[in-house]
């Protein structure tokens, strides 16, 4: 009889242990701390237009600007560095993704060199004051999605498997955002040149 309860408690602590992995995959007993993420179809699809007619413009400018041997247009060259950012593998795949701790760190440190270039643009160029205003917002953006990343990065051992979904999807949704005030500055860079 002592040896049937041992068993079933035993086994009541192992279903217990197999749970807390399953339910809090960043947890500090998971062995293989990841997720997978996979993003609303339809969402990623839109994004991928987006971002595809983006480039097509930008990269038509650029290489306008190489043909013809302008001055180095510093906010033209930079916008190239910038969308290695919202070229994510996450962000453009059609197929789920696992995440991990370092796939955090490296979306972070890529979240960060954009906010140095940023910083950078908004203290080298001259702008227009509307053009300002909308580089000023793009950096904002990027500083909430910067701490964004660090929040899911340092408290997703506390949270459950759907929180952590949740919060990928928002930041999934953050990120398209903070795309399309990239494209809305470049834009409004592009007209007050054509003004000037």
């Amino acid at each position: 009889m002592k040896k049937k309860r041992i068993r079933w408690i035993l086994f009541g602590f192992a279903l217990l242990f197999v749970m807390i992995i399953w339910v809090f995959p960043f947890s500090p007993f998971s062995l293989k701390k990841s997720i997978r993420y996979g993003g609303d179809q339809i969402l990623v699809d839109d994004y991928k237009s987006e971002l595809k007619a983006f480039k097509l413009e930008y990269e038509s400018r650029l290489n306008q600007q190489k043909n013809e041997e302008l001055i180095q247009n510093r906010t033209t060259s930079n916008v190239e560095y910038l969308l290695k950012m919202y070229e994510l593998p996450w962000l453009v795949d059609n197929d789920s993704i696992t995440f991990t701790q370092t796939s955090l760190t490296d979306m972070e440190l890529e979240v960060k060199e954009a906010k140095d270039i940023l910083i950078n643009l908004a203290f080298q160029e001259e702008y227009s004051k509307s053009t300002k205003s909308y580089l000023q917002s793009l950096l904002r953006e990027t500083l909430s999605l910067e701490k964004e990343i660090e929040e899911l990065k340092h408290h997703s051992s506390l949270h459950s498997r759907s929180t952590i979904d949740r919060q990928l999807r928002n930041l999934h949704v953050h990120f398209i955002s903070n795309f399309r005030m990239l494209s809305i500055f470049y834009k409004e860079y592009l007209s007050s040149i054509k003004e000037a």
